[in-house]
């Protein structure tokens, strides 16, 4: 760039950043505004008019491999722009919002929230449509690099079970990986040079009340001769809110620890100390995204200003121009002190009042994960003997069928991860596959593992341990339901085993062959009420476990696992928060932990509850 170029820079970040200095506490009135509606109003709305559009559909919700195939069909791929432009608009509304304050303060009016409010709700169905035109061109450029991406997964990386591929990592995994990630960095470089083009559709949206289409044209003609210099002003912003992020979190995980040594034993200090801690990490995370929506808009009116040019061009639309007298947000720095003090006060007490409502009985069972799969090959004899010794309640395995019927333990589909070697289950007899070394690759002391049938390892397991079956479904299925159901009859153990799976229809006729048993449905992600579908219970993935959800469920009469939880400080967070099992694959860690909490003070659980909240695991107290 020329001295000229970098002057002109320089000069552009300093009139930021003197627009931001004169106006933060206008910019943070309406930051806080515009998200207060989002949050209570816009996402809302938005999650009961997608369970709208999915019951129209003919679904009641989607889980897993249903929503790749629900997405995938023209009503799937429709209602999922929709959804997308329903989610971006909440993105655009909230920086409609900045870019509309920046755009009068620059200008030297004075702005009013309500009528800011006001003008924004006028402007909400072009700002709608502006949203799906950008959703649904993104959706064109990306579909052939997603397709691409898919080629390459499905013609390298499908031979065998992913899991093969993930754990073992072999030279096809690398270069076919490498060819997907180059694609997608492609794609991302491409979007990036995109939305630099429209990095000027939203004033013009607002302040010339143009068509969604003619703005996005607009604002790429006007930005061509900046394009380079728009999509690194972009990608600067997004790695610095990236980089202060990333600070908040590293200097709150430091902080807890500090809380600890500071409060000691003291419940109310322990309290009080964690609520500031907790309002602090809160107000810094919203201060980030504030100054990073804040400068954006300003960066954006900017570039407003100084690209588009011709007669009309620029001048903001009547409607816009919130004339009238200016509020003052003049605040001293000892009410601002006094205001974070009442706050901290506030979120002390609350905290001190939960603490004192925890229910110290704990009631969890702990699910052994394919066995003790951490220190056990997994689905082997050895894992379910090594997880009834741990002091497991319940141990959890995978069945399939062979090719004359046998039900077999085992999660893939070959045994190329646990054994190297290819055969596919479901063309392998029993004999095959009992040939093959399973234990070896965990430990050459586990060489005489091999794959077990589901009698043998209920023989093991008969009054010792229950057991959960994971049914699992690979496109080759004949008789596994009733296959499953045999074994368990035959074997007395009714009463000692439920049965999961990821596909609804599989639990659905596991249920109706067997109405008495307990019956649930796994899931990682859904889209919908989950708690809408017919199950006993609910397996769900971990990060999606939170109280009200599980609260839910248990209103309806049903039960809640978790999965996959191998951490000390999750599995505490878990039974805080009520889960019903915790499926694990470190049974023991799990029973300690477990045995532990019978033993912890209520500020040593809040405070591990916090943790989780944060991310943090803090330094535990001696017991």
């Amino acid at each position: 760039m020329t001295n000229q170029a970098n002057k002109g820079v320089l000069r552009g970040i300093h009139e930021v950043l003197k627009a931001f200095r004169f106006n933060w506490k206008l910019f943070l009135g309406i930051h806080i505004a515009v998200n207060v509606f989002s949050l209570l109003v816009l996402t809302p709305l938005i999650t009961l008019l997608m369970g709208w559009l999915i019951l129209v559909s003919g679904h009641t919700v989607l889980t897993d491999e249903d929503i790749l195939f629900f997405v995938l069909s023209p009503v799937g791929m429709t209602i999922m722009l929709l959804a997308g432009a329903m989610y971006a608009m909440v993105v655009v509304f909230q920086q409609a919002a900045m870019i509309t304050a920046a755009h009068n303060v620059t200008s030297g009016n004075a702005v009013s929230i309500p009528r800011l409010g006001r003008y924004l709700l006028l402007k909400f169905w072009p700002l709608f449509r502006l949203a799906l035109h950008m959703v649904g061109r993104t959706a064109l450029v990306a579909t052939p690099f997603l397709a691409v991406s898919a080629l390459i997964y499905f013609s390298f990386l499908t031979e065998f079970d992913i899991n093969y591929y993930l754990a073992a990592r072999p030279p096809v995994f690398w270069w076919a990986g490498g060819l997907i990630l180059l694609c997608l960095l492609t794609l991302a470089g491409v979007l990036l040079r995109i939305f630099s083009g429209w990095v000027l559709a939203l004033p013009l949206l607002l302040l010339d009340s143009n068509s969604p289409a003619r703005v996005l044209n607009m604002s790429r003609k006007a930005s061509v001769s900046m394009r380079i210099p728009i999509a690194m002003a972009l990608l600067a912003l997004f790695l610095l809110n990236t980089a202060m992020l990333g600070l908040v979190s590293l200097l709150s995980e430091l902080a807890v620890d500090g809380v600890v040594m500071l409060a000691g034993e003291s419940l109310k200090a322990m309290a009080y100390l964690l609520g500031g801690l907790l309002v602090i990490w809160l107000l810094a995370n919203v201060a980030v995204t504030f100054f990073s929506n804040s400068v954006l808009s300003l960066v954006i009116i900017y570039m407003f200003a100084h690209l588009v040019h011709g007669p009309g061009d620029g001048e903001p639309d009547k409607g816009l121009v919130l004339k009238g007298p200016g509020r003052s947000w003049r605040v001293s720095g000892v009410k601002w002190a006094g205001v974070a003090l009442l706050v901290s006060f506030t979120a002390g007490l609350a905290i001190n009042i939960m603490a004192h409502r925890l229910d110290l009985e704990d009631n969890t069972l702990v699910i052994a994960h394919r066995g003790a799969s951490a220190d056990a090959p997994e689905n082997t004899l050895a894992a379910m003997e090594l997880a009834i010794r741990e002091g497991a309640d319940w141990v959890e395995l995978d069945v399939q069928e062979t090719r004359e019927g046998e039900i077999v333990v085992i999660h893939d589909s070959d045994l190329k991860k646990i054994g190297g070697s290819g055969l596919k289950v479901h063309e392998s007899s029993l004999a095959e596959l009992q040939n093959v070394d399973i234990g070896s690759w965990k430990d050459p002391s586990f060489s005489d593992q091999r794959v077990p049938t589901l009698r043998q390892v209920l023989e093991l397991c008969k009054n010792r341990i229950n057991i959960v079956i994971e049914l699992k479904y690979y496109g080759h299925e004949e008789r596994l339901e009733e296959r499953v159901a045999e074994l368990v009859e035959a074997a007395g153990m009714q009463d000692q085993i439920v049965v999961m799976s990821l596909s609804y229809p599989g639990i659905q006729k596991m249920k109706s062959i067997r109405p008495d048993w307990n019956v649930g449905l796994l899931a990682s992600v859904a889209v919908g009420d989950i708690t809408r579908l017919e199950a006993d219970f609910f397996a769900i993935n971990a990060n999606f476990a939170s109280r009200a959800f599980i609260k839910h469920v248990h209103k309806q009469n049903q039960k809640v696992l978790v999965w996959t939880v191998n951490d000390p400080i999750s599995m505490s967070a878990m039974i805080s928060k009520g889960a019903d099992g915790i499926i694990t694959d470190k049974p023991a860690l799990a029973v300690t932990v477990r045995n532990e909490r019978a033993e912890m003070s209520m500020h040593q659980r809040m405070l591990i509850q916090l943790a989780s909240f944060i991310g943090k695991e803090p330094v535990r107290p001696v017991q």
